[in-house]
């Protein structure tokens, strides 16, 4: 086991590090401070290379530069919040808005924005970055002041687990973390390659502001049925693209399959387990100007390069009681955890 911190770049006056923690079996991922960003998930190829399985951008300033959160610490709230509204212990609450009206992965103030303490822990079969901030109320426009806690280890099972852990103040709160990975596992700037299976059988109704209509939809004979491993850009073409929820089987508050993402001519495969009660996924289907990933040495990324896989709490959960519980009490603690899983076939 190993780990390396070293500094990364100056962004905005903040001296952002960057974290690589390597395994017995050559599996390293990399993460940076400024925004407890995810920046590399590398596996070991036979020429004795490694690839790496996320998409990242050479420099801070370059995730701030579009809108896409690019494997990314988010927080407090991920999703959309309709109008960033919502109504808590009996009292009607407003948060900042940042995208036509409503709030989004927390707000302009949210996780992403900021710069996280570093800290690692290393025993005989795991690493550890563990990322930390006090959050006040000043600084996302959410109540209550807590404290909170992104974790990513790395153990010799080739699993990635980010536990993200808030402790609460005073008030109540919000809490639906996730990191906003985005995978291509392949050599290729498309998905043509790549199969997807959901452990879902039914998704969420969108408005045109992709908000929830609080209506759930069956996946069964459309585009969204994934319960069976199915070509990813194949759906792609078949619903012009996906930003969409997925509600996922299983119990509350238990870790379960997620989803599996796999390529067909690499043989890699990532398998997602959560506690969370949905998969988000976004396919950045549209046109990607300024756009211009590590991988793609200069080349603008292609529409539908990469897909985004979260695992959350289901999106405006504050404003749908059947959605799942998101609210953090006043003086309580609470972790959502998610392990991506590396598999070479």
């Amino acid at each position: 086991m190993k780990v390396i911190k070293e500094f990364f770049e100056k962004y905005q006056d903040h001296d952002v590090t960057k974290v690589t923690l390597e395994n017995d079996n050559g599996v390293a991922i990399s993460c940076l401070s400024m925004g407890a960003t995810w920046y590399e998930f590398l596996v070991p190829q036979e020429n004795g290379q490694q690839k790496n399985l996320i998409m990242n951008f050479a420099h801070c300033a370059d995730y701030y530069a579009n809108g896409l959160c690019c494997c990314q610490g988010i927080g407090r709230v991920a999703g959309r919040i309709k109008k960033g509204q919502f109504t808590l212990n009996n009292k009607q609450v407003q948060v900042p808005t940042n995208e036509n009206g409503n709030t989004l992965h927390g707000g302009n103030g949210g996780f992403r924005f900021l710069n996280w303490s570093v800290a690692t822990e290393q025993t005989d079969d795991s690493v550890s970055v563990i990322f930390q901030k006090t959050i006040d109320e000043k600084t996302d426009g959410f109540p209550s002041d807590f404290e909170a806690t992104i974790t990513y280890t790395l153990n010799n099972q080739n699993q990635v687990t980010i536990s993200e852990k808030a402790v609460n103040g005073g008030k109540a709160t919000l809490f639906n973390p996730t990191i906003h990975v985005y995978f291509n596992l392949s050599d290729a700037s498309n998905l043509d390659s790549h199969e997807i299976k959901i452990n879902s059988q039914k998704y969420l109704q969108l408005d045109s502001q992709l908000i929830p209509t609080g209506k759930m939809l069956m996946t069964a004979n459309t585009p969204y049925d994934f319960h069976e491993f199915k070509n990813l850009a194949t759906a792609i073409r078949e619903n012009a693209g996906f930003d969409d929820a997925f509600f996922i089987n299983g119990p509350e508050n238990e870790m379960k399959e997620v989803a599996i993402l796999r390529e067909k001519e690499s043989g890699r495969q990532v398998k997602i387990t959560s506690e969370s009660n949905c998969l988000v996924m976004y396919t950045m289907s549209q046109e990607q100007p300024g756009v211009k990933f590590v991988r793609d040495q200069g080349i603008v990324a292609q529409p539908s390069e990469a897909v985004a896989l979260e695992a959350q709490v289901l999106p405006d959960a504050i404003n749908h009681s059947n959605f799942g519980n998101i609210i953090l009490p006043a003086n309580e603690t609470k972790t959502h955890q998610i392990t991506f899983s590396y598999l070479q076939k």
